[in-house]
């Protein structure tokens, strides 16, 4: 009878579950020890082996055959099948899965259980373990009916999230418990680092072949080519997926830490192990949130397991046991109850699954743990410390290799000493070539030896060996003779302080006591000390010595390398002279340019002040000569007018004017200019008179007839500086007029100060504030004066966009400027900073939040004090008056 679609479907899955194992013997032998690697490939190989034999001999007949009560089977054990094709596929299958299950102890255990007790440990599941609790579930599967007592009860494990997963997790945890934890696993902080894994290309190799594999193990488990089973594929995939990305997601974008390979190996497989039992009721959606879960439920029985000390060397147990309980909850939480089929509830569904999952780790736990302990009592199941010290590769299977002889050859060497042995060594292989060159370091170290003498006579330093406790010297280079001028053959048998001076010359003893902490000091701290040395003519010289501490098995002496550091110490000190004189004058250097930038700072003000002044003044002069004839003219021209008019209101009144007389009047306007002349008059006075505050302004400005110290208001000042500013204060195109605020203390003295300079500081400050509004809606430049008993305060601020604060410090530097290239000298705040402190000896201060404005405050004496330089590196005084602008942000 030819076989259907759907047999060929099951037959390509049982293919795919079946490379499921050289997925786990890839993951294992990459993720250990290369000193175990023949022991793993073993171990998976010979438990499918014995697996396939014990499935089919009775395996298959307890959890297939007739059921008894739902309990075991009791037929079908060595089974022939005959003709039946159906059933032997079916077999083959089911084979598959119990190799699966069987193969997950061995990279939990790997590393030091025995291949003898881990075979009996395949015996156990693949016989009696897996097909009992199989039978439960899945008996009559093959007849698509349901005859096991969990299956007759609702559990649904569609293809072995817990018969096949958790089960074989139960089963190696265990194994861990009665075996116990590697060497060294939870004494050594940085185990992972000290047992590197031999390959983990190979290990990743691994897990792309396990999830390959998982299509056929969730695919083939429908036992038909149906419609369902492009959504099992389809949620496989996602799920496995979804296993990998969470601890990518945890370790990167939550936790910010490296991601550990195994984690990413082990999340993948946990999103698969978790899909298993609900990959044909569930949604894409709910897919991805079961893998993702998996990963995350499979992370925490890793933290767990570490915190019970409990060495699981691949996570078997954290990615089968964990997740597999998860995915086989989730198919009541999340599952389609309709393609479950059972007709539960929810709720019911949920206490269902959850007997089942509590059962099989009752049954496969307990079983396990006791036939492990019962088994350790007969056959050990954990290698001696040496053997796995050695690795399992040679103390379980006896795999000599070239690795074992070179360490029994280093071995020989570091015992007895003899470098005469060497190690045969082949260049084709790795081994052979780290023994060739072991070889060599033999070869070179027996010569050093050799040569280590030759240097040692020759080395132009003292070299000397001393008893670490009665400083008697034992041996000495011919160096010593010649820095010690004594003979270095007769110095052996002296102490150290014949030739090492100490604060006690007169007492031996006291002399040795001395050297004792001084040498151990060296030896500690392996620094080098200056010391005293004795020549034999009696001369002192300064040494420089290094000692270090030697044992030869009962010997222990000294090292001491010894060096004449006379000509050293004289350069030194010529050195050091010479550094004093550069220092000096750099010194001097600086103060002479700190000077010359002063004094050229103060000849451009002055320059500058000068030619403004005479600029002004002289403006002010030619305008004020012919405002002033106009202005004194003016009223003489307002009575011409009056008497004018009058005569001719006269004449009118009189005589009658002539026809022609009144229509020239009328087309004159004759009233109309009676009445608007006089307002134009009017307008001229009024016209002239603010000429004459410009001009007065101005003259007041520029103090060119006042250039000397005297006292002066200083708000006529403010006053007239902001006169000649109206124009950049009015509004612009690109602006509103500049609103100018003032609060004067109307109390305000007069100060004694030079009046033109400081006038030249007002307009300085106020150009700058009015730069800083060019582009702003509401610009408002805010006056404030204050009296401080013997100083005013005068601040000047802006609602601007500020001044950034790392240029803070810089803006009363010459050339420096905030503003555009082209736009600005730089020279304007470093000026008034000078005639501030320098010409009045008081302080300007700045204070400025970005996009909440700048502010300049003028501390002025109210008395004239002596000059005072104020340098930039000094912290800026205290401020006189609170900010006007707000907090800073």
């Amino acid at each position: 009878m030819p076989l259907s679609l759907d047999a060929l479907w099951v037959v390509i899955s049982a293919c795919l579950v079946f490379i499921m194992q050289a997925g786990f013997l890839c993951i294992e032998a990459g993720s250990t020890r290369r000193k175990n690697n023949i022991n793993v490939a073993i171990k998976n190989l010979a438990d499918a082996g014995i697996s396939i034999i014990i499935f089919w001999a009775c395996g298959y007949g307890i959890m297939f055959g007739p059921s008894v009560h739902g309990l075991w089977g009791s037929q079908q054990f060595f089974p022939e099948f005959h003709q039946d094709g159906w059933s032997i596929i079916f077999f083959v299958f089911q084979t598959m899965f119990c190799s699966t299950a069987v193969t997950i102890m061995s990279g939990a255990v790997a590393e030091r259980m025995t291949f003898r007790g881990y075979l009996c440990g395949a015996l156990l599941i693949s016989g009696l373990i897996y097909p009992l609790y199989g039978h439960w579930v899945w008996n009559g599967l093959n007849e698509s009916l349901t005859t096991g007592w969990l299956g007759q009860k609702g559990f649904v494990d569609f293809a072995g999230s817990t018969v096949v997963h958790s089960l074989g997790g139960w089963v190696a945890l265990a194994a861990l418990i009665i075996i116990g934890p590697r060497l060294g696993r939870f004494s050594r902080h940085n185990f992972s680092q000290q047992t590197p894994s031999a390959d983990l290309p190979l290990a990743f190799l691994g897990t792309l072949l396990l999830w390959f594999g998982w299509f056929g193990f969730n695919g083939g488990s429908t036992l038909a080519f149906n419609e369902q089973v492009p959504r099992i594929l389809g949620n496989t995939l996602l799920a496995g997926a979804a296993g990998l990305v969470t601890p990518l997601v945890w370790s990167i974008g939550i936790n910010k830490r490296q991601v550990h390979f195994r984690t990413v190996m082990n999340g993948t497989l946990a999103g698969l192990v978790a899909i298993t039992a609900n990959c044909h009721a569930v949604s894409f959606r709910s897919a991805i949130v079961i893998g993702a879960v998996g990963s995350i439920v499979m992370m925490l029985s890793e933290v767990l397991l570490d915190k019970w000390r409990i060495d699981d060397a691949i996570g078997a147990v954290s990615v089968h046991l964990a997740p597999g309980i998860w995915g086989t909850l989730a198919v009541a939480l999340l599952g389609d109850l309709e393609a479950i089929g059972t007709g539960l509830s929810r709720q019911q569904q949920f206490a269902t699954q959850l007997s089942g999952v509590l059962t099989c780790g009752l049954w496969s736990f307990t079983l396990a743990l006791f036939a492990f302990a019962l088994l350790n009592r007969y056959v050990a199941l954990r290698v001696s410390r040496k053997h796995e010290y050695l690795g399992l590769n040679v103390s379980e299977h006896g795999a000599q290799n070239e690795l074992q002889e070179l360490f029994r050859t280093m071995q020989s060497h570091a015992k007895t000493g003899n470098l005469q042995q060497r190690v045969s060594s082949s260049t084709l292989t790795e081994v052979g070539q780290i023994s060739r060159w072991y070889n060599q370091v033999v070869d070179a170290l027996e010569r050093s030896t050799i040569k280590t003498n030759a240097i040692v006579m020759t080395a132009a330093d003292g070299i000397l060996t001393v008893d670490a406790t009665t400083l008697e010297i034992q041996s000495a280079n011919p160096a010593i003779g010649k820095i010690f001028g004594r003979d270095w053959l007769n110095i052996t048998g002296k102490t150290l302080n014949t030739i090492i001076a100490t604060d006690f010359p007169q007492g031996h003893e006291y002399a040795l006591q001395a050297l004792h902490p001084f040498l151990l000091q060296a030896v500690e701290t392996g620094n080098v000390y200056d010391a005293i040395g004795l020549h034999k003519g009696g001369r002192h010289f300064p040494i420089e010595m290094a000692a270090t501490h030697s044992e030869l098995r009962t010997d222990t002496f000294l090292t001491i390398m010894v060096r004449d550091i006379t000509d050293r110490k004289k350069a030194e000190a010529a050195l050091l002279k010479s550094e004093l004189d550069a220092r000096q004058a750099a010194q001097q250097l600086q103060q002479a340019l700190d000077e010359l930038k002063r004094t050229q700072i103060q000849l451009l003000q002055r320059e500058k002040m000068a030619g403004l002044g005479h600029l002004v003044a002289g403006i002010a002069h030619e305008i004020n000569n012919p405002v002033g004839f106009i202005y004194s003219n003016l009223k003489h021209a307002v009575s011409y007018v009056d008497v004018m008019m009058g005569a001719i209101e006269h004449y009118q009144a009189e005589r009658s004017p002539s026809t022609n007389a009144q229509t020239a009047i009328d087309d004159d306007e004759l009233a109309f200019i009676k009445t608007d002349f006089p307002k134009l008059l009017s307008a001229m006075h009024s016209g002239t008179e603010r000429i004459r505050n410009i001009v007065q302004s101005l003259r007041n400005f520029s103090r060119h007839d006042e250039a000397a110290l005297k006292k002066v208001d200083v708000h006529e000042g403010l006053n007239n500086t902001l006169m000649l500013l109206t124009h950049r204060l009015n509004a612009q195109a690109k602006r509103p007029a500049i609103n100018i605020c003032k609060k004067y203390e109307e109390s305000l003295p007069k100060i004694e100060c030079f009046a033109g300079a400081l006038n030249q500081v007002f307009f300085h400050i106020f150009s700058n504030a009015i730069d800083a509004l060019e582009h702003h809606p509401s610009g408002t430049i805010t006056v404030t004066t204050a009296n401080e008993g013997d100083w005013i305060t005068i601040t000047i601020a802006d609602n601007g966009k500020g001044i950034p604060k790392a240029l803070q410090q810089q803006i009363f530097e010459p050339f420096f400027t905030t503003k555009p290239v082209g736009t600005g000298t730089g020279m304007g705040l470093a000026i008034s900073y000078q005639i501030i402190t320098n010409q009045h000896g008081g302080k300007l201060l700045c204070q400025s939040f970005l996009n909440h404005g700048t502010e300049f405050q003028l501390v002025l004496p109210a008395k004239h004090r002596p000059q005072v330089t104020h340098s930039k590196n000094t912290p800026a005084p205290e401020r006189a008056t609170d900010s006007m602008l707000p907090p800073s942000p």
